[in-house]
């Protein structure tokens, strides 16, 4: 096998010694931790001898947010969450099914592929999410995302509700 066709795994890494600065070390031994969502290395410096340990996880980048008023900032998950749990305060779903959903909503803004997405897309994906999760959580995000004006609109989405089953 040649040196370029051998597995990412077998290539050497370059990591620099914490201690002396050189940049020839080994991996003594690698571990996954984290419930398999990090490596864990422990190195060696060639130079100095000295062990070190260090620990690696896939970054997996989310896309860009655009604004309705055309604005960008970083996707922030701490947001999406709040929202999520403000429109959940109360009722009866499980921090389980909730972080399942989270975690869905970032699986489809990272498959689209995208650098930049509108935020537009993102409050679609929370109301799928919540209306799979609960009705009434569904409506009270529809009420703030949509701007419901008067107790008519509430009327229709609630009429809506009842003749759309939930996609899944």
């Amino acid at each position: 096998m040649r040196y370029h066709e051998a597995p990412f795994f077998l290539l050497p890494a370059t990591m620099h010694c914490p201690f002396c600065g050189a940049n020839d070390t080994k991996v003594i031994d690698s571990r996954l931790v984290a419930e398999g969502e990090q490596v864990r290395r422990r190195r060696e410096c060639v130079a100095c001898g000295e062990r070190f340990t260090t620990f690696e996880t896939a970054e997996l980048v989310l896309p860009r947010l655009i604004k309705q008023d055309g604005t960008r900032q970083p996707f922030d998950e701490d947001k999406l969450r709040a929202g999520v749990q403000r429109a959940l305060e109360k009722r009866p779903v499980s921090i389980e099914r909730v972080e399942a959903a989270l975690a869905h909503i970032k699986h489809k803004l990272r498959a689209t592929g995208e650098r930049e997405v509108k935020s537009l897309v993102v409050g679609e994906l929370v109301m799928s999410e919540l209306r799979k999760l609960d009705e009434v959580a569904y409506i009270r995000f529809a009420s703030v995302y949509r701007r419901f004006q008067d107790l008519e609109e509430f009327r229709e989405e609630i009429d809506r509700l009842a003749r759309e089953p939930a996609k899944e």
